[in-house]
């Protein structure tokens, strides 16, 4: 057909696609991609945290555990949506620039901090997971238990430095995805183990209602596993600004989310009862071949995300120091080696004096989660709908930069306390179970 058409124009073709890309932006970039912000919002909420989430629910018992997995949820759906609103009405790109917009440029060393502290502890979760894989997965093939501390620092010297090192990191980022398969895997493992489980019944009526002080830590290790703040600025400019469509993919990525912890957690709960452990993996025998598969492939799929997750972290470390920025200036080599090997051997020497993973995931929820989810965007809100504030990086005539809103004033009030309380009180909870 091609034969008798026309002969090709270079030109003509050229100034045709110049008109059709000029069109073309006069429309616009086109629909939000609600769909594929979902995807990638759901994966980064759905991680390693969740085999910590049945031991959460033990502590704060069925339905009162449910009840506060579902609260945080809101609250962290609804902070998220907050951000992504500070972005638009003060023009921001990053979670860093709205807090300095409110606090002043020296107050994003406090966000730099936070994300500093996030990427450390969570490398210090990746490795005791994989030493807790690796550890059971070795009793199953050779029926010795090795030695945790030299299992964790013979992954270190083996993997976890190596990787760290690397200056190029988008091989990796296909591994995530394997995790998630993984994560998917075990996530229907649990789910119908409990299912097909003559003692879930009588594990679960053991502890359906019981209220104490581990509700507090089953809102730290939730808060943890429904953080994923940092990048709502990111999700949003994926929606082109569109704060409507980013409502709806929050929506979306945190009901599903919800809807696979509250099932994982109840599921764990019901198969083990009072024997279950900080991750819930380590409750099953070794001799049962698909759980051997799990164990290996998690910590295999766990190694090649810790350089992704540590570099994000040394960068924070090296941005909010400058005198770690002047000594790679001066010689980028020996204080790359230098900062890399010093934060890895850190890493893996807290590893190797904590054994229980959902204390260092717990943690993390209660201090970082509460922070980066439901106190510094309330405050940088509360800060700039005020009027008549001073000292602010861009006043408008003196009048606040945001408009006021009594409920809304209300609620992040609300959020604030309740971050606050969840620090101090969240902290002490995960420690003493």
């Amino acid at each position: 057909g091609n034969a008798t058409g026309p002969p090709h124009n270079p030109g003509a073709g050229s100034s045709g696609s110049s008109a059709m890309a000029a069109k073309a932006a006069e429309k616009g970039p086109g629909p939000p991609p609600v769909t594929a912000a979902w995807m990638n919002l759901t994966k980064n909420l759905i991680g390693a945290g969740i085999f910590s989430l049945p031991s959460g629910l033990k502590s704060g018992s069925v339905i009162p555990g449910l009840s506060a997995m579902i609260t945080v949820c809101i609250f962290c759906s609804s902070s998220f949506i907050l951000i992504a609103y500070l972005c638009k009405r003060l023009r921001c790109e990053t979670y860093r620039e709205v807090f300095c917009i409110a606090f002043g440029n020296r107050a994003g060393t406090l966000i730099d901090g936070f994300i500093f502290t996030n990427g450390f502890f969570a490398c210090v979760a990746y490795t005791i997971l994989v030493a807790d894989f690796l550890q059971k997965a070795a009793e199953g093939l050779l029926g010795v238990v090795p030695n945790r501390i030299m299992l964790i620092a013979g992954n270190t010297s083996c993997f976890m430095l190596p990787l760290s090192h690397a200056k190029d990191l988008s091989a990796l980022r296909y591994t995530s995805m394997m995790g998630l398969v993984i994560i998917a895997f075990v996530f229907m493992f649990i789910v119908s183990d409990c299912w097909k489980s003559e003692d879930a019944p009588s594990n679960l009526k053991a502890h359906a209602a019981h209220l104490n002080m581990g509700i507090f830590r089953t809102v730290a290790l939730c808060t943890g596993a429904f953080q994923a703040h940092y990048n709502a600025p990111r999700i949003f400019k994926q929606l082109h600004g569109d704060l409507q469509a980013h409502a709806q993919t929050v929506l979306a990525s945190f009901s599903t989310a919800f809807t696979v912890y509250s099932l994982f957690a109840v599921s764990g709960l019901g198969l083990f009862g009072d024997k279950l452990l900080g991750n819930v993996l380590r409750n099953y025998d070794p001799d049962n071949t698909a759980i051997m598969m799990v164990w290996f492939g998690m910590a295999f799929a766990i190694i090649f995300i810790y350089p992704l997750v540590f570099t994000a972290a040394r960068e924070s470390l090296v941005g909010s120091q400058p005198f770690l920025q002047e000594a790679l200036r001066r010689q980028p080599l020996f204080a790359h080696v230098a900062i890399t090997c010093t934060m890895v051997c850190l890493i893996s020497s807290v590893a190797c004096c904590v054994e229980d993973v959902s204390k260092v995931t717990g943690t993390l929820g209660a201090v970082v989660g509460s922070s980066l989810c439901w106190i510094c965007p309330s405050s940088v809100y509360l800060k700039l709908s005020r009027k008549g504030q001073s000292g602010l990086s861009m006043p408008l005539n003196g009048k606040a930069l945001l408009p006021y809103n009594g409920p809304l004033s209300v609620y992040t009030s609300l959020l604030i306390l309740v971050g606050s309380i969840s620090i101090v009180v969240g902290v002490h909870a995960v420690w003493s179970n």
